[in-house]
C-alpha cells in the first residue's frame, strides 16, 4: 500500500472513487493506505491508480522494487515500484494539468495499448 499526496489548483473539484473530494484553488487531500483509485478532473478525464500489489508489467525488468502501481491517464501511462511505504505526490495546475512524482521508489512514464482488437474470420458461406 502507498500514500498519494494530491494538490489541486484546478478551478472545479476533483472526486475520488473512495468517496473523497480534493478542494479546488489549492486543497489538498492525502490518500493513505491507498490501493486502486480512480480521480475525475472535471473536462480533463479520469486518472485510474491501479495497485498491481507484487506483479510487475513485462517489458520493465529494470525495475526492480517489489510493490507497484500502473497509473492510467487519457494517452500517457505511468509504472511505480517502491519498497516499504510508496509515496506519490499528484499536482493539479490551474488548467488541469497532472504533474505525479515520488521521493521513494521509481516512476517511468510507459506506454500502454488503449484498446486491442481481435478479428476472427468467418470462413462460413
Amino acid at each position: 500500500m502507498y500514500t498519494l499526496n494530491v494538490t489541486n489548483n484546478y478551478s472545479y473539484n476533483v472526486p475520488a472513487s473512495n468517496a473523497k473530494t480534493v478542494a479546488k484553488d489549492g486543497g489538498k487531500t492525502t490518500f493513505e493506505k491507498q490501493g486502486s483509485l480512480l480521480l475525475e478532473i472535471p473536462g480533463i478525464g479520469t486518472l485510474n491508480f491501479i495497485d498491481l500489489g507484487d506483479k510487475k508489467l513485462e517489458g520493465h525488468p529494470d525495475i526492480t522494487e517489489t510493490w507497484g502501481v500502473l497509473i492510467r491517464a487519457i494517452t500517457t501511462e505511468a509504472y511505480y515500484r517502491y519498497e516499504g511505504n510508496g509515496v506519490l505526490n499528484l499536482e493539479i495546475d490551474k488548467l488541469g494539468t497532472s504533474t505525479l512524482n515520488t521521493d521513494n521508489g521509481s516512476l517511468v512514464q510507459i506506454k500502454l495499448r488503449e484498446l486491442s482488437i481481435e478479428t476472427k474470420m468467418n470462413l462460413a458461406i
